[in-house]
């Protein structure tokens, strides 16, 4: 059991500086917890408390039931992937995989070898022959041996840190997981950014390990690299069946590999979900512009109810609000108000001509990423807004029509709609 429990957790620095404000979660065993936001959050920092290597200024840290606030790294039972791999350069990778476990002096209960199983049981039986002709004092001395062996033989011996067969065992199993055993006797020089950040992983790994912590693994990768370490990421956890925490500042990361996020700003947490859960219902407007690339179009305007149905009227046209949004709108008594409404770039379609319930705009940008397109376009009164158009089901002359200058016309459905309050920034949808 690996569940993790922060509670009114709070760092402040020298100067008074707060750089987590009153944080509470709990991670559940064998959760992947991803922790995401701009630079200077804060997540760094949690993560950081939770591993040891920052004091904590209040609250409590528990792991695995235990509070762990004045716990070294070392005795939290916890493996920690950095940034920058801190690899050791005049190492060969198995030197650096095998760098904690060398360094451990934990003592661990280790079942006999068929030769110690054997001597033990020699020894057994002789201290039992010579029980009965023993005088009181060696009788003692022999019972005492006789519960010594007994038990060592049922549940093994106790030794300090790992035997060289142990090493060799766990290097080799994690280096054939990674994919890096041809580059064993590699020095880090010699290796690639994304085969260091294995090994750095397989160094992890090794570690008899409640939590498992990552900050921002990928970030110094290239965007190929970073797209086949995620991919392998997800195979690793399948393979580690312990509790994962994640950090990093890249949504894409945050909404392929968590089982929750954890969405930070200022050191608060501002959402606390499934991938799906903050795509689909963010909290506030700072959520829903983060999760999604392109990020939403958020832009304002009136809300109004007109025989129990609820409309919008952006840049000029009138949109109805259909499906559940409508009807979470009435059960919150919503009235006619001004209100800041978010509609996903890829959410927006485009209309073949003027009507109603469509937005004229002007292309300013296209640009081609080959299966869609970006537009980012400008509306009659100048707000940007962008727009995702798929491009499998276009002609070469639709296409070209939408190029730079060129006017179009856009429009979206009630259901996909997003409702901020104008002061609040909360979602009018909770």
């Amino acid at each position: 059991m690996a569940q993790i429990l922060l509670e009114n957790v709070k760092k402040i620095y020298d100067g008074n500086v707060v750089a987590v404000h009153d944080f509470n979660l709990e991670i559940k065993d064998k959760e992947f917890v991803v922790f995401v936001g701009p630079s200077g959050c804060g997540k760094s920092t949690t993560l950081r408390m939770v591993a040891g290597l920052e004091e904590i200024s209040e609250g409590t840290v528990s792991i695995d039931g235990e509070i762990v606030n004045d716990l070294q790294p070392k005795d939290r039972h916890i493996s920690m992937v950095f940034q920058n791999y801190a690899l050791y350069p005049h190492l060969t990778v198995f030197e650096n995989i095998a760098f904690p476990l060398r360094l451990s002096k934990e003592k661990r209960l280790v079942a006999l070898s068929d030769v110690e199983k054997a001597k033990a049981e020699k020894q057994l039986s002789e201290a039992k022959l010579k029980l009965d002709v023993s005088n009181e004092k060696e009788r003692a001395k022999l019972s005492a041996q006789i519960e010594e062996l007994t038990e060592k033989l049922e549940k093994g011996k106790y030794i300090t840190g790992f035997t060289s067969d142990e090493i060799y065992e766990r290097v080799t199993n994690a280096a054939e997981i990674l994919g890096i055993t041809d580059y064993l006797a590699r020095k880090p020089r010699a290796l690639s950014g994304g085969q260091r950040q294995r090994v750095a992983i397989g160094r992890a790994m090794v570690k008899d390990c409640k939590v498992f912590l990552m900050d921002e693994p990928l970030s110094n990768l290239d965007a190929k690299l970073r797209n086949q370490m995620r991919a392998e990421i997800i195979l690793l956890r399948k393979r580690i069946n312990t509790t994962f925490i994640y950090v990093t500042h890249d949504q894409t990361e945050a909404m392929t590999l968590g089982d929750r996020i954890v969405i930070m700003k200022d050191g608060v947490i501002m959402q606390v979900g499934t991938p799906s859960e903050v795509f689909d219902t963010p909290s506030n407007l700072f959520v829903a512009e983060f999760i999604g690339a392109p990020k939403m179009n958020t832009f304002k305007t009136r809300l109004t109810c007109e025989d129990g149905k609820y409309y919008v009227n952006p840049f000029g046209s009138k949109l109805e609000v259909t499906g559940e949004k409508g009807l979470k709108l009435a059960e919150n008594h919503v009235s006619n108000k001004e209100v800041i409404l978010g509609v996903r770039p890829e959410h927006m379609v485009l209309r073949k001509e003027a009507s109603e319930d469509a937005i004229k705009c002007v292309v300013q940008v296209n640009e081609m990423m080959g299966s869609e397109l970006h537009l980012h376009v400008l509306t009659n009164d100048g707000t940007k807004l962008i727009v995702r158009v798929p491009t499998v089901n276009l002609t070469h002359e639709e296409v070209r029509a939408l190029s730079n200058g060129e006017t179009i016309y856009v429009s979206f459905e009630g259901k996909v709609m997003h409702f901020f309050d104008v002061e609040t920034e909360q979602s009018l949808l909770k």
